[in-house]
């Protein structure tokens, strides 16, 4: 928790240093033009108020952001780190060449697996193809995620990529929910791609 933590403030830096910076001009211009005090008086206090207003920016936040996060991470059974705040999320799963079937069907199966799942809430499938997948699932507090997942054939292996990221862009802050989608459908996927290996029980 608290490495997912300080992930969400550094995140957070820039904006609360602007919301600070904001304020701090807001109320320097209110002493200045509204109450005739002179600049060098008005600058210190005025900058201490900006500081103030960011740090309870960051915290608060911080805070909110971190409790519905933890609240997501015990719903999917994870354990919530700082890669819960990086955006898009992005998994892979690699399993040895699977002889005699095409990215289409293998894309086929891991959308079948998606679909059938308890624990995911498919809203609909935007595309499929050959090693294409895209749909868009629902998460905690009904965040809606975009979900990709792109399969690739080779002769020594096959690969599997799964990005998640927020369908709403002021849903930005809640990254929790497209971590938590993104480990699920990776899991998900590989469980679909080791049993066309055979190797179902890893």
């Amino acid at each position: 928790m608290l490495g997912y933590c300080l992930a969400v403030v550094r995140r957070l830096a820039l904006p609360a240093l602007a919301t600070g910076m904001v304020f701090a001009a807001a109320m320097t211009a209110v002493l200045v033009l509204g109450d005739g005090t002179p600049w060098g008086e008005a600058a210190p206090p005025a900058l201490g108020a900006g500081a103030a207003v960011a740090v309870t920016f960051t915290a608060v936040l911080t805070v909110t952001t971190a409790v519905g996060a933890a609240r997501t991470a015990r719903r999917y059974g994870l354990a919530l780190g700082p890669a819960a705040v990086r955006l898009p999320s992005v998994r892979e799963v690699r399993v040895p060449a699977i002889e005699g079937r095409t990215a289409f069907q293998l894309t086929d199966g891991v959308r079948h697996m998606v679909e059938k799942d308890p624990v995911l809430r498919v809203d609909e499938v935007t595309a499929f193809g050959h090693g294409i997948l895209d749909l868009t699932l629902r998460g905690p507090s009904d965040t809606t995620v975009l979900v990709r997942v792109r399969v690739t054939t080779g002769p020594q292996e096959t690969t599997a990529v799964v990005e998640a990221r927020p369908e709403a862009s002021y849903k930005k802050l809640d990254t929790a929910a497209c971590w938590a989608l993104a480990r699920v459908v990776e899991e998900r996927v590989a469980r679909s791609l080791r049993a066309e290996t055979g190797d179902a029980a890893r």
